[in-house]
């Protein structure tokens, strides 16, 4: 099957044809950013990315207030050559934001990504920030600036978006967002379905007849799935004649126990875990937001001897010595969603697809102690 060839090799071929056919000669100025968009119904963005592609390439130079201009370099491609469908996949490149979370999520879901859109013959481009508006807002600029074809972002302050990301959504630049989603605007997506997971976490622990369960998670405003995942954990309790979770068995920890080295190497449990389990000697369970705090728990419980606790989290925990591994968790199934959200991004901008927003089931898996 041959691939439709993606507007924004569509523009450069166009100008190379010009500077081939001699209709565009050295020196001469192109036409602004603003009429090849017009001509080719892309956004300004993606125009000015195909500008500075062939600037890159040293078919074009730019001066600053004037505009772009051709060189005198030869074209060394035929345009059978230059229309082949591998040699113009090869160059695309897809940036990739994402903020710091737990390190196994986050590798399944960057090598889903990776494997995706290596296999299609892009390049992928990782930066990971804090939890900053300004910093996400600073790297889009930067990424923009390399130029990348398209940005894959993951979740990070809820639904907020700042101007620059609401321009780009505007300008129909090739967009997906990984556990982020508008009701506003409509934009390409994945995303797990968080309140599920909460559902099956409280369903899993009231089914082992557990009443007394404390929950474990990250402030509300970290991400939209904290408070989906609470949400669903409470409607389960009560749907089971269980009343819902009181606030002083719900211990909110910083995110910053995710951030650099904190995930490298065997950490001191947090004291505010610690001081909650021996607070709550009634406790017969304890739900969590991902493996890293589940983690955490599972080594307080065995320092403090609280054998008799049941511990149940968000994605696969991982081995550590001196720890009580969780009785169960929920996959999100992060592969799969940034393989998914590689098909997003390759789907825009190779056959300027509708937007789309697709879901993943998460699913128990009970761990054989």
């Amino acid at each position: 099957m041959i691939r439709k060839i993606p507007l924004y090799n569509q523009i450069q071929k166009f100008i190379l044809d010009q500077i081939q056919s001699g209709i565009w000669k050295p020196h001469d100025q192109l036409p602004p950013e603003r009429m090849l968009a017009d001509q080719f119904k892309v956004s300004r963005i993606t125009a000015k990315n195909a500008l500075v592609g062939l600037v890159a390439e040293g078919y074009l130079y730019r001066h600053r207030g004037r505009g772009t201009f051709v060189t005198d370099k030869k074209i060394a491609l035929s345009p059978q050559i230059a229309e082949s469908p591998m040699l113009i996949q090869s160059a695309k490149k897809i940036g990739l934001i994402m903020p710091w979370m737990e390190f196994r999520y986050q590798s399944l879901l960057i090598s889903g990504i990776e494997y995706e859109l290596s296999r299609k013959g892009y390049h992928l481009i990782f930066k990971r920030i804090d939890d900053s508006d300004n910093l996400e807002a600073a790297t889009i600029k930067e990424l923009l600036n390399i130029p990348v074809d398209g940005l894959i972002i993951v979740a990070s302050r809820g639904e907020y978006f700042h101007d620059d990301m609401l321009r780009l959504v505007l300008e129909k630049f090739p967009l997906v967002f990984v556990e982020k989603y508008f009701r506003d605007y409509k934009v390409n997506g994945v995303h797990c379905d968080t309140e599920k997971v909460g559902y099956l976490m409280g369903q899993f622990l009231v089914g082992r007849s557990k009443r007394h369960i404390g929950y474990i998670s990250y402030p509300a405003h970290y991400t939209v799935g904290v408070k989906e995942r609470m949400f669903g954990f409470q409607s389960a309790l009560m749907e089971n004649g269980v009343s819902p979770l009181p606030l002083s068995l719900s211990l909110t920890v910083t995110p910053e126990v995710l951030k650099g080295l904190n995930q490298i190497g065997p950490h001191p449990v947090p004291a505010e875990i610690i001081n909650f389990i021996n607070d709550h000697p009634q406790l017969e369970a304890i739900a969590t937001v991902d493996a890293h705090i589940a983690q955490f728990i599972g080594r307080a419980c065995y320092e403090l001897g609280r054998h008799d606790i049941t511990i149940i989290s968000c994605d696969e925990p991982s081995i550590a010595p001196d720890c009580m591994m969780p009785a169960a968790y929920v996959d999100q199934s992060p592969a799969e969603i940034g393989i998914i959200a590689a098909q997003l991004m390759t789907n825009t901008i190779e056959q300027d697809s509708d937007t789309t927003l697709k879901r993943v089931e998460p699913r128990l898996v009970e761990l054989k102690g």
